[in-house]
């Protein structure tokens, strides 16, 4: 045949007519499910097409590329994290019970997330896009503005306090991720409470009972006792 009296294909980047319209939700449910079954690292487009039920192609109309899709997925995670961080403060008994809910909550979407944690938290998102390292960072902040705002429960407010209370955010944040760490080492079997109420007791205890001064001295200061 004539090459000239073939006729076009359809335009790229676009699905063929015979292709189902799943939509950017379809293809986002789809990337999902591959994700959790294989990861982000084996993950591809292509498989992604197949259980979404287009061709590689149509996801280009939603997303740019896997990249895209990865981002896509992280986002739709973390927003559901800061959703229940959210709630927190109004289902904790009393400020510590807060701050360790906080914790509990984070660590346990961490470990059911690694992928997403890995990436965002860990430092592999410097591997990545600059849209998935300011997310990382975003989650990152969100997480230390919750536990000051708990800490702020049993500190105070005072401009004094701004200092010890960021001090203390960033401790239960460190100590959070170091049981994090732990557990994918490890492979933690079970409930990660029992763990993580022994990691982070100290660290509320010596937040409580010392108070920091202009130079960042520990002087005794009184305070509840943490059990």
């Amino acid at each position: 045949m004539n090459p000239a009296l073939r006729r076009p294909g359809p335009p790229r980047g676009r699905p063929r007519s015979s292709e189902p319209p799943v939509g950017r939700a379809g293809v986002l449910r789809a990337a999902l499910q591959v994700f959790e079954q294989v990861g982000f690292e084996a993950a591809t487009v292509r498989s992604i097409g197949a259980e979404a039920g287009v061709s590689a192609a149509a996801l280009y109309i939603y997303f740019d590329g896997k990249e895209g899709l990865v981002l896509a997925a992280c986002e739709l995670k973390v927003t559901a994290l800061k959703a229940r961080l959210g709630a927190l403060e109004h289902e904790a008994s009393g400020p510590m019970g807060h701050a360790f809910a906080i914790l509990e909550t984070t660590t346990a979407w961490a470990l059911q997330n690694l992928d997403v944690y890995e990436l965002l938290l860990a430092g592999t998102g410097a591997q990545g896009s600059g849209k998935i390292w300011t997310l990382g960072r975003e989650l990152d902040a969100a997480c230390l503005r919750e536990l000051e705002i708990a800490l702020v429960g049993f500190i105070g407010r005072s401009p004094d306090d701004c200092a010890r209370i960021e001090t203390g955010a960033r401790a239960l944040w460190a100590v959070a991720n170091g049981v994090i760490c732990l557990c994918r080492r490890l492979d933690c079997p079970g409930a990660i409470g029992p763990l993580l109420s022994a990691a982070v007791a100290p660290v509320l205890r010596e937040i409580v009972t010392a108070e920091v001064d202009t130079v960042g001295a520990a002087t005794p200061h009184r305070a509840s006792s943490v059990h």
